[in-house]
């Protein structure tokens, strides 16, 4: 038998076997992949890696305190370019912030942006990342800057990702010391109220049992799935689709470019909610009382209400409630209401960041990032420090009076 006859006689493989041996090969391949990863405990969410990286400022609190709270990790350190960093991190261009800085960002035994030789304060201020402002160096923080001002040592109480309910829980714990006798509240009208009811809500679960109060780090289950990994890598959506582009809004110059991210509401929309914030208010009146302290409480509008100013075109491709024209709400008169039937001192620094921005946009970042400039903060601690030294200043002729 020649060689040719040979090769006519031998058998073939189709190519349907071919494909389905191949897809067996893989499969045999994946199980044993998913297998290993599984087995070794590879993580892939990388949470170390991508904790790290990120800048603490855009970190949620992990460490659990009290009943229900959390506070960040003590005597954390983190040097970088703030914005830039956490903008790279979601994957955006480097391009948004080419003069940002790096510097050290350093905090306390207890989470905060404070001197670690700060041992006793006259003033302490509790709100969210728009009091922690851990994309400015230390000294352009309003409270640096008011301490200055004011000539009195003044704490750092911010935490990122804070409502009202875990604020005042951070006074009593770590803002009240003999020498105490203000406490700056700072209400962002972006979220705070929001941040308040998920605080509340998770405050009854944990009562109730349906919750645990859990360290959220030690805790955290590692995804060692290689299936699900390439799963969410296809389909899932990416950080930057989540987070939207940098900017999404241009001045009616047609270049300026900025984001904006929030469109408060008015009283009369969320009336079922104010009442319950209205709860979290005289919880944190009722500490200051107890302790002699007054309480101011400073309105921060958003980015967009601080450059109302100006006309501008939301982007077709923003989301819808940002596309809807929006007016200046009145949630400043009821914040205002709601604090002089109390007593509570209070200080909308809406028209001084206005006038800050009368010629330029300077009392925000621009792009991505929604919170103070060091001009916003300055701008801030300076109309803030007016408001209490006038009051000191008119306390004797009302007495006398």
């Amino acid at each position: 038998m020649d060689a040719s006859t040979s090769d006519k006689e031998s058998p073939s493989i189709s190519v349907t076997r071919k494909i389905v041996y191949a897809g067996m090969a893989l499969l045999l391949f994946l199980g044993v992949c998913e297998f290993t990863f599984r087995a070794i405990g590879f993580d892939f969410s990388k949470l170390g890696e991508d904790l790290n990286g990120t800048p603490v400022f855009y970190r949620i609190p992990t460490e659990p305190f009290g009943t229900a709270f959390y506070k960040r990790p003590g005597n954390q350190q983190w040097t970088g370019k703030v914005v830039t960093a956490q903008m790279s991190r979601i994957g955006y261009d480097a391009k948004w912030f080419p003069e940002e800085e790096e510097f050290t960002l350093n905090y306390d035994a207890d989470g905060f942006r404070n001197p670690r030789s700060l041992a006793s304060w006259h003033t302490a201020m509790i709100g969210d990342s728009f009091t922690e402002l851990g994309n400015l160096k230390q000294e352009e923080l309003v409270t640096s800057r008011l301490s200055q001002l004011l000539d009195v040592p003044v704490k750092n109480l911010g935490v990122s990702h804070t409502g009202l309910l875990n604020q005042t829980e951070y006074l009593r714990e770590f803002g009240i010391c003999k020498e105490t006798r203000e406490v700056v509240w700072v209400f962002f009208e972006g979220n705070d109220i929001q941040d308040y009811l998920l605080e509340s809500n998770r405050l009854s679960e944990i009562q109730t049992g349906s919750a645990k109060h859990i360290d959220l780090l030690e805790t955290h289950q590692p995804q060692t799935s290689l299936i699900q990994a390439v799963h969410r890598r296809i389909f899932g959506r990416s950080r930057k689709e989540i987070y939207g582009p940098a900017v999404n809004a241009t001045l009616s110059d047609g270049v300026t470019q900025f984001k904006i991210d929030y469109a408060p509401p008015g009283q009369e929309q969320i009336l079922m909610q104010l009442g319950r914030y209205e709860a979290g208010i005289d919880k944190l009146l009722q500490l200051c009382k107890q302790n002699n302290l007054q309480l101011t409480c400073v309105y921060m509008p958003c980015k967009r209400r601080a450059f109302s100013d100006h006309k501008y075109t939301v982007a077709s491709d923003a989301p819808a409630y940002l596309r809807m024209k929006w007016v200046p709400s009145d949630l400043p008169d009821w914040l205002q209401r709601v604090c002089d039937d109390r007593g509570i001192r209070f200080v909308d620094v809406t028209d001084a960041l206005r006038t800050l921005n009368q010629k330029k946009l300077l009392s925000h970042n621009l792009y991505f990032d929604t919170h103070l400039t060091a001009a916003g903060a300055e701008v801030v601690a300076q109309t803030l420090a007016k408001a209490m030294r006038d009051d000191e200043l008119a306390e004797p002729n009302s007495l006398e009076n």
